[in-house]
């Protein structure tokens, strides 16, 4: 097989093989995003159908982003390892389409309880850990560098989509047709889906397997390659601090909806289930709106640093839901929409600029080391912002994470993140 270097002009046939890769690549998890999009709306609602309480959502949301933090850096050294990396992605994909398998058939049977729920929680995040990390490595084996910031911004679209029509798709299912258990079993037979297109993707990059060291220096490695750039180094902590106290907004928005824009009685389920539509009626309409402004992720990326790129983002993921908390009414939807496009460019730009400059050996570690840290405050802000919504109610909780995010934003921008250019594709500002 032909391969690309990291210089040079890669030959015409690494082109060809990079284009036909995009495909799989964005087409295989703009898939599994609609299915993932479905169980973040379907999965609280279930919770909240079983207990109708705000602090269970925060342990199963606890619960899904723990492994992060307990395997992340280990998993970073075993990515770096793997030969046959997308060989590992197909299996992630097939563990977590059987353990929604095993989610749906228990929710029609009537056996699944909240414990159960955590524990699949767990389980799931565990297999995203080993997923979301090399998949990121995995694109820069499979891809050109010029067509990082296309993929990573159609993935943000294809994201942004599926939250506004997953949702609804979630909501009549679970009022009209089969319930909880098909809209579990359709997210399992998106993880089928994105398993199976990810068997036609064709590496064009060769990356020899580290040699052979020890699991401590492996991973001491990878912190010291990521902390010493300054601009991974201040993306990464700022990510720690925003994800801390994001978390409970994300986790809530579906309790703040229901409550706070419906009026919604949560401690009865069967209302829950009837009017799943009108909830998810608002996660698709802030979902459109935010479209929008994802759309331009892209361009937005050519024209202006991938640091000043995050530090707006997050201004607007603040403000957005800081609004969000002050109107609570049914034109939130507009601060809303706004809030999903920052998150977006936060993203786009924190996975390319991790892609463009860590060093390819030390890809998966550095990947994998960036995403533990920044991480590492979503199941603290998970079981913290549930239990403060039960003691002084969400609104509080809503303003409060907020107006934090603002003040990382001010923050950054004296950092290095914020002075010193990178630009999508290796171009110069």
């Amino acid at each position: 097989m032909e391969t690309v270097g990291q210089g040079g002009t890669p030959p015409h046939e690494g082109r060809l093989k990079a284009k036909r890769n995009l495909i799989p690549l964005v087409g295989g998890q703009a898939i599994s995003l609609f299915g993932d999009y479905i169980a973040f709306f379907t999965l609280p609602l279930f919770v909240l159908s079983l207990t109708g309480d705000a602090f269970d959502l925060g342990l199963t949301a606890a619960a899904e982003t723990l492994p992060m933090l307990l395997f992340g850096l280990a998993a970073g050294v075993f990515l770096d390892r793997r030969r046959r990396l997308g060989a590992t992605l197909i299996g992630a994909d097939l563990v977590r389409a059987g353990l929604f398998l095993f989610l749906a058939v228990g929710s029609y049977g009537g056996w699944i309880s909240e414990y159960i729920v955590f524990a699949v929680a767990f389980l799931t995040g565990s297999m995203a850990v080993l997923f979301d990390s090399g998949l990121q490595s995995y694109m820069t084996r499979s891809l050109l560098d010029e067509d990082l910031i296309r993929a990573n911004t159609q993935l943000g679209i294809a994201r942004t989509l599926s939250l506004s029509a997953a949702p609804l798709v979630g909501g009549i299912i679970i009022a009209l047709a089969g319930g909880f258990a098909l809209a579990f079993g359709l997210n399992a037979v998106t993880f089928v889906v994105s398993g199976a297109l990810l068997a036609f993707v064709r590496p064009i990059k060769r990356v020899s397997p580290p040699e052979h060291e020890p699991f401590g220096v492996a991973i001491r490695s990878g912190l010291k390659v990521l902390f010493a750039d300054d601009r991974l180094k201040w993306g990464t902590l700022g990510g720690t601090v925003t994800n801390l106290v994001f978390q409970p907004l994300e986790i809530l928005l579906v309790f703040f909806v229901a409550t706070e824009v419906l009026g919604m009685d949560v401690s009865d389920g069967s209302i829950l289930a009837e009017r799943g539509r009108e909830i998810a009626l608002f996660f698709a309409a802030q979902a459109a709106i935010g479209s929008i402004g994802v759309a331009f992720a892209g361009r937005i990326a050519r024209r202006i640093p991938l640091g000043t790129m995050y530090v707006i983002g997050l201004a607007m993921l603040g403000s957005g839901f800081l609004t969000v908390a002050i109107m609570g009414n049914w034109l939130a939807i507009i601060p809303a929409g706004i809030a999903i496009t920052g998150v977006t460019w936060v993203n786009v730009a924190l996975v390319t600029m991790r892609q463009q400059l860590a060093p390819r050996e030390h890809m998966g570690r550095v990947i994998a080391a960036s995403r533990t840290f920044a991480w590492a405050g979503l199941p603290v802000g998970a079981a913290i912002g549930g239990a403060l919504a039960g003691m002084v109610g969400v609104v509080p909780v809503y303003i409060g994470g907020s107006t934090a995010v603002i003040v990382v934003a001010i923050l950054l921008m004296r950092t290095a993140l914020y002075r010193d250019a990178v630009m999508a594709g290796g171009r110069r500002p």
